[in-house]
């Protein structure tokens, strides 16, 4: 599923226009000369970066990587990820809860293994040119580092793996610096095929850190896997089970979690929906590891959900339609086999066992069990807790199905575009958003 590799000599565009911004509100120096493939000087060491240089960067490939040969005065450091991270966890009361849950697993604190980590030059202005994209997202990668290492400190990881979780966690969505803007500012919805865009974002943070950096090689697997699945359904290579790395599955838990802490209400009862839905989606212990961090009491109540019954009975009645529909579509092609080639099959065949699972799943929550004969969905208004289950399972459900879109779009360009044309029903069926 992966794009071009992306060259790390070339200057990419986007974090170029990014770094230029950067050096109109902070003094950026080349640490050293820069020199082109040809050992052409461009810039001198000590030189101050500003726009003029912009158009002879982005026109020559340079024989270091532009990033390791730059420093910004007043970088994001270390104090300051642990500063926000501290400010994270007495704001946040979920992210209290796993702290405090690793009060009785080894004598430091997950801000103590935080302090550990080390952040070079390079490193540094990534984070800084992270952080001018909006306060928001020096909270995403704190507060991510956090509750990774809550949750390998209560799955009992040895001290290197522990540092390993945080800097990893810190770093994990360094690669996005790489993409076009207009796919990350979420002003608006992603089609399909566009996540192509995006997918390669954690193969470039992991380029970036082999290339910039000395860390172990498991932080740059860890940041490489971070939105891999354990049953094979994440992105960019779909690995599956235990050829993902202990500290990537964490890592893809705790990102899933901070969305549902920063964003949802009741987001402790979101959570434990989100984290258990689809079995296997994630691995048994880290669920477990979960379940222990957030702990089983919670004050949440679901009196004042402000969500109309017949709203919720809809959309249970619609996402059932929809995946009755979207398996009839993806046999319907597959039975038609003189059209599709080996390849077409295969990706299908796939899509049909992922949203069969997908709808198992929903079964198993229950929500079946209020259809009636005519498939109409009848929800005991009473009952504020089913209520909440109706909304949050149906666009946690909705969001997988719009997963299986996503893959099918980007895999159908490998297909000639007569075929490819036979999958676009599917995937725009999958994609429909309530």
């Amino acid at each position: 599923m992966l794009a071009t590799e992306p060259d790390i000599h070339a200057v990419n565009t986007h974090f170029l226009e990014k770094v230029m911004g950067l050096a109109e509100e902070k003094e950026i120096v080349a640490i050293e000369d820069i020199f082109d493939a040809r050992k052409m000087k461009l810039i001198s060491k000590g030189a101050k970066i500003t726009r003029s240089q912009q158009e002879r960067l982005i026109m020559r490939k340079l024989n270091k990587p532009f990033e390791s040969s730059i420093m910004v005065d007043g970088a994001v450091n270390n104090n300051q990820i642990l500063e926000e991270a501290r400010r994270i966890a007495d704001a946040v009361e979920p992210v209290a809860r796993m702290i405090n849950s690793t009060s009785s697993t080894r004598a430091f604190s997950p801000f103590d293994v935080m302090a550990e980590a080390q952040y070079g030059h390079a490193m540094q202005t990534m984070l800084t040119v992270t952080e001018r994209g909006g306060s928001s997202a020096l909270t995403h990668s704190a507060m991510v580092s956090l509750m990774s290492v809550c949750l390998a400190k209560n799955m009992r990881m040895n001290d290197t793996k522990l540092v390993t979780a945080a800097v990893a966690g810190t770093l994990h969505d360094i690669g996005e610096l790489y993409v076009e803007p207009e796919y990350l500012n979420g002003k608006r919805r992603l089609r399909p095929h566009e996540w192509k865009h995006v997918i390669v974002h954690p193969r470039v943070g992991q380029m970036l850190i082999t290339e910039l950096e000395k860390y172990p090689e498991d932080v740059s697997r860890a940041v490489f896997e971070h939105h891999e699945r354990f049953d094979g359904g994440g992105y960019p290579r779909r690995a599956y089970g235990n050829n993902i790395s202990l500290t990537g599955q964490i890592i893809a838990v705790a990102e899933m979690l901070s969305g549902i802490f920063v964003r949802a209400e009741k987001p402790i009862a979101r959570a434990r929906l989100a984290i258990k839905i689809v079995p296997g989606e994630h691995d048994g212990n880290v669920v477990s590891a979960v379940s222990q961090s957030l702990g089983r009491e919670s004050n949440e109540s679901f009196s004042d959900l402000n969500v109309p019954v017949h709203e919720a009975e809809n959309e249970v009645r619609r996402l059932c339609e929809r995946m009755g529909s979207a398996l009839e579509s993806i046999q319907s092609l597959l039975d038609s086999s003189n059209t599709l080639s080996l390849s077409g099959k295969k990706i299908l065949s796939n899509a049909l066992r992922q949203v069969a699972w997908i709808r198992q799943a929903f079964r198993a929550t229950g929500l079946y069990a209020y259809m009636d004969a005519e498939n109409k969905c009848l929800i005991e208004a009473k009952s504020m807790e089913i209520l909440f289950e109706a909304v949050f399972v149906t666009r946690e459900i909705q969001w997988r199905l719009q997963d299986v879109a996503r893959h099918l779009a980007i895999q159908s360009t490998r297909l000639d575009s007569g075929e490819a044309e036979l999958f676009e029903p599917v995937i725009a069926l999958l994609d429909q958003r309530e």
